[in-house]
């Protein structure tokens, strides 16, 4: 099922081209209602991480209510949003979760995918909020896309976390998704953000996820305020640095090599390597660039994780907001100031179908990787600056 599910993806994708190409020529010319969206629905969250500061912020006080939600998406703002992402904190600490989720589906007349992205550590909440998502994306003809985060294998992922068997939590999740795919036909796997604590688990991550059977993203630690809360994390030791970067570096391209070329984590391993090896200088595309936008919790409306505010939606219209000459410019700030280093891998792959060039030249470059095709090895503590 998932890979008759996986061919549904890309017959869609390849239908939609000529429509994703001309968005993308026409929002070179001027603003384009959005078509991505990445809406944090709380910062309340089932784990302590190191490298996010989101649980820190958590105030359930702050989240928009349901009534508030259907309220702001009901603005034509969001007339053209295809791709919606629902993250947090984490989204199942909300009761209303699932009606949220719906409200939103509901009210994106051409939404073609749906995600949610989830720690998994709280399975009796998880799972039956993950199943009725599921339903009712399989219902609606809706995409449905999930992926729960592992960060180690055993004990590891249970530091990161600083949730005592967070492992074996997140493992009951993920047993009871591929249970549920049997029967539900969505997008599943696991995601693993590496810094500086769990680079050595590279590895075993790698390992278990294949001997699970598990499609696997790999992520390198970033900052940002808006999204994460953890801008003050920059300055310190949680990134990987030094021969640590370039261990990171080999791993990625590893994953170019040996992983299926049409492999869509692939052109993110790529990214990852790029940014490493050429001094953090983004090549890669983004759609946030010219039809992205970013929703918090409280209704904190921004272009993305390196944007400052535009304002609230509940005090603004969000259309208002969005298209204001003021907010267009700080758009053009971002792309000139903020864009050339970012490390975002945030919806890449819509960015690949939408922006087809980039994505060509990857093909090519992955090409070469893979006719290399020779294992890079993260040895234990082999090149750190440590010793």
């Amino acid at each position: 099922m998932a890979q008759t599910y996986a061919l549904k993806y890309l017959t869609q994708a390849a239908l939609s081209a000529p429509k994703d190409m001309f968005n993308a020529w026409m929002a070179k010319h001027r603003p384009i209602h959005p078509t991505v969206l990445i809406y944090q629905c709380t910062f309340v969250c089932d784990a302590r991480c190191e490298m996010c500061s989101n649980w820190q912020r958590g105030d359930r006080k702050s989240d928009m209510t349901l009534d508030q939600i259907r309220q702001v998406f009901a603005s034509p703002l969001w007339k053209n949003v295809e791709m919606a992402m629902l993250s947090g904190g984490e989204p199942t600490t909300r009761n209303d979760m699932v009606e949220v989720s719906q409200v939103i589906i509901d009210s994106l007349p051409k939404i073609r995918k749906y995600g949610i992205n989830t720690t998994g550590l709280t399975p009796h909440r998880a799972i039956p909020m993950l199943t009725k998502v599921a339903e009712y994306c399989a219902e609606k003809g809706v995409i449905f896309s999930t992926r729960v985060s592992i960060d180690g294998v055993g004990e590891m992922h249970n530091e990161v976390r600083h949730v005592k068997g967070a492992f074996e939590k997140a493992n009951k999740t993920i047993a009871a998704m591929r249970e549920l795919q049997q029967r539900v036909p969505f997008n599943f796997g696991v995601s693993a953000t590496i810094f500086n604590k769990n680079i050595d688990d590279c590895e075993n991550i790698l390992a278990w996820a294949k001997k699970e059977g598990l499609d696997i993203v790999f992520n390198m630690v970033r900052f940002s305020d808006p999204m994460l809360g953890n801008g003050e994390l920059a300055a310190g030791a949680v990134k990987p640095i030094g021969r640590d970067e370039e261990r990171l570096r080999q791993f990625f391209l590893e994953r170019v090599r040996m992983d299926p070329m049409m492999d869509g984590q692939n052109y993110i391993h790529m990214h990852y390597a790029d940014m490493i090896g050429n001094g953090y200088h983004r090549e890669a595309p983004c759609p946030f660039q010219t039809q992205g936008i970013m929703l918090n919790p409280d209704g904190g409306l921004y272009f993305c994780e390196n944007s400052q505010i535009l304002g609230n939606v509940l005090t603004e219209d969000p259309e208002e907001l969005y298209f204001r000459a003021t907010s267009q410019q700080h758009r053009d700030w971002i792309r000139d100031t903020q864009c050339p280093t970012c490390l975002s891998p945030c919806q890449m792959n819509v960015a690949a179908v939408k922006q087809v060039v980039p994505y060509v030249k990857f093909l090519v470059r992955a090409t070469k990787e893979k006719r290399k095709a020779v294992p890079a090895r993260i040895p234990a503590h082999a090149g750190s600056l440590s010793e």
